[in-house]
């Protein structure tokens, strides 16, 4: 099993933004996978942030490992916190959606950023694959 799905993205972003989740498959040496990616409002988004972690704010990527053992799961990303935040770090929308992809991926290989060591692993391997997708 090998899926990678995009829902309500731009159909011209598919292609890199797969390439961005496969980067991060590849690295983490994860054969079998089925990602969903899911492009959400903040509203929608802020909904899922206050159900599932209990804060009631609006965030970029919201990342669910549905079934570990197989390495299913579902990652939301809000297109209105993606657009303003490609706008604050000069990004293209593109740019910052596979960004966002390669961060949730990675919540789904495990890693956190809830903590500033955690964090600091965890932002400076997705700022690694990152420049591997653009290089």
């Amino acid at each position: 099993m090998r899926n990678i799905n995009f829902v309500t993205f731009p159909k011209s972003c598919v292609p890199l933004l797969k390439k961005a989740a496969l980067c991060v498959l590849r690295f983490e040496k994860i054969k079998k996978y089925c990602i969903n990616f899911i492009m959400v409002s903040d509203a929608e988004i802020k909904k899922l942030n206050a159900k599932y972690r209990k804060t009631r704010r609006i965030t970029d990527v919201i990342s669910f490992l549905v079934e570990p053992e197989t390495f299913i799961g579902d990652i939301y990303i809000s297109e209105g916190r993606s657009k303003k935040q490609a706008k604050r770090y000069g990004n293209t929308w593109e740019q910052e959606l596979a960004y966002l992809v390669i961060h949730g991926t990675l919540h789904l290989c495990g890693y956190t950023d809830y903590d500033p060591e955690n964090k600091a692993k965890m932002f400076s391997k997705q700022d690694k694959i990152f420049k591997c997708l653009f290089s």
